[in-house]
């Protein structure tokens, strides 16, 4: 299960670039109960920002919370994310200049663990943050739905790639009270490609991650109205 929030995590961090000043909010759910809220606001100064915080039994249990944000300067993106758990609190800051990485650093420094594969030079190059990645595959989208396009990541400690396929055009009807789209939706999957920066052992479980997400048109974009994915639980996003 932890291995699919973290791709849930990944998606967490967007917001479109393109669209006026706005912000979005889901809620994700298992079991049929309510952990997490997520909101989403993009500027029109070409920042990105998101606010996650854990939710009912998830907050009394394990409580989290994480705030990550974008900035694009001309040709540099400066990219943080900070998050707050119990007793750990972290947070990460990337520079990319022309799609390389040019500066990575956290505070408190992450732990160096064994049987990493290595994060080579080439690795860090033709790379974006997690905000721009999804910005580009899912909130791009516009009047005719695109799934067939990936962008390699770097999120501080892994390199990977998300890639957007569809399986068919069929549309799809959600029966949720929860889901605030009325009509036909369509899907595409969003899964996880490790490269570099993970351990070994945890390649396969990574190569597994995948996201299902149904999207809607709305004043001709597509958004991602409902997003689901099934590991232990299964776990289901809805955008308010």
């Amino acid at each position: 299960m932890r291995k699919n929030i973290i791709l849930f995590l990944i998606l967490f961090n967007f917001v479109p670039q393109n669209l006026l000043a706005r912000d979005y909010n889901f809620d994700v759910y298992g079991l049929n109960l309510r952990f997490m809220k997520v909101q989403f606001s993009t500027a029109s100064n070409n920042t990105i920002a998101t606010e996650i915080e854990s939710q009912s039994l998830l907050a009394f249990f394990s409580y989290f919370k994480g705030v990550g944000i974008t900035k694009n300067t001309k040709d540099q993106f400066t990219y943080n994310f900070s998050y707050d758990k119990i007793k750990k609190k972290r947070s990460t800051t990337i520079v990319f200049k022309n799609n390389k990485v040019i500066e990575n650093f956290s505070v408190p420094a992450k732990e160096i663990k064994k049987n990493i594969v290595p994060v080579q030079k080439q690795d860090l190059e033709n790379v974006v943050d997690p905000l721009t990645a999804i910005q580009l595959l899912v909130f791009d989208q516009k009047n005719n739905l695109n799934c067939n396009k990936q962008q390699k990541v770097f999120d501080g400690t892994n390199v990977f790639y998300l890639k957007l396929s569809q399986e068919n055009s069929d549309g799809y009807v959600i029966d949720s009270s929860k889901l605030s789209y009325q009509g036909s939706l369509q899907k595409c999957k969003l899964s996880y490609a490790i490269v570099s920066g993970h351990e070994k052992e945890d390649e396969k479980k990574l190569n597994k991650m995948y996201v299902d997400i149904f999207f809607g048109k709305q004043n001709k974009m597509f958004l991602p109205y409902f997003l689901t994915t099934k590991s232990k639980i299964t776990l289901e996003m809805f955008l308010n």
